[in-house]
């Protein structure tokens, strides 16, 4: 009886100890497992997160770069915003390099006058810039008249350039009506006038549609109602904020000149005539063509 409750007792303490055992491995290697199992998934969702943060990262960098520059009255460039600023800069720089092969060695000057001319310069580039200038055409304008030198001889503040010039730096040209009046010598202001649209001659492709009518400011005027004129328009001064503002909806000013239509069909320029209306369109057109300020931002300005 002795020995049989020994045994039982022996046969009770191995199971206990295999059950302990058992609990003892669920609890030492299971739960390892199982923790493992979490790590690794929290690795691989933050190494996931990271790949859509660098592929959200790489798309946004990509849009930028793909956006194209709009300019000051809002026409897309075709260019991003990288490319429109080296754009202008290689623009400005052969300007400068222009303007110095015509204007020579500078002596007797002081450093800071020199600083002061080549400032203004860079302020021309940039308005020959905004009105679309092309610089490449320049040698071209010979034929008409135009020499490289026209450019830095105060034509533009004068208001005297011939209308050939003039037809280089306008943004607009156009032969036109006057059907309404504001302004003028009675009120002291720039009388503006509101030209019914004969032909374009220049810068169609500003307007979204051909424009029937256009306002324009012309200085040291006094035309009435009814008379017809050849007005040759754009920017003065440098756009520095973009007007962003349809051409529809713009004033225009004078550039330097424009013609007057006299009844027998003569253009004249202050008193002087300078021949039929029909061969000064022509003339216009011509140097519109060469120009070709439509395709401007496709245009290289870097040194030949």
């Amino acid at each position: 009886m002795k020995k049989n409750k020994i045994i039982t007792a022996v046969i009770f303490a191995f199971a206990l100890l295999t059950t302990v055992f058992a609990m003892s491995n669920d609890g030492n290697n299971e739960p390892v497992k199982q923790e493992m199992k979490t790590d690794t998934m929290q690795v691989q969702n933050e190494q996931v997160q990271q790949d859509e943060k660098t592929i959200q990262n790489e798309s946004n960098q990509e849009s930028m770069s793909s956006t194209t520059a709009k300019d000051w009255f809002g026409f897309d460039t075709g260019m991003t915003e990288k490319e429109f600023q080296e754009h202008q800069e290689a623009y400005i720089k052969r300007w400068i390099d222009f303007q110095e092969s015509i204007v020579g060695e500078r002596k007797n000057i002081s450093e800071k006058k020199i600083q002061q001319i080549m400032e203004r310069t860079r302020q021309d580039a940039i308005i020959r810039y905004q009105q679309r200038l092309n610089l490449n055409a320049i040698p071209k304008f010979k034929q008409f008249g135009i020499g490289p030198k026209d450019y830095f001889t105060g034509y533009d503040a004068q208001g005297v350039s011939p209308y050939t010039y003039a037809t280089t730096i306008s943004q607009v040209v156009v032969h036109g009506k006057v059907i309404a009046t504001e302004g003028g010598y009675e009120t002291k202001t720039t009388p503006v006038y509101t030209l019914e649209v004969i032909e374009m001659l220049k810068g169609e492709f500003y307007y979204k549609e051909p424009p029937k009518t256009i306002k324009a400011s012309l200085w040291l005027t006094n035309y009435k109602v009814g008379d017809e004129i050849i007005a040759f328009l754009g920017i003065k001064d440098i756009v520095k904020e973009d007007i962003k503002t349809p051409f529809e909806d713009l004033i225009l000013k004078s550039v330097g000149t424009r013609l007057f239509i006299r009844e027998d069909g003569y253009a004249l320029q202050g008193p002087n005539s300078v021949g039929k209306i029909d061969q000064a369109k022509k003339i216009i057109k011509e140097i519109d063509n060469i120009n070709n300020a439509e395709s401007f931002y496709n245009m290289k300005f870097g040194k030949e």
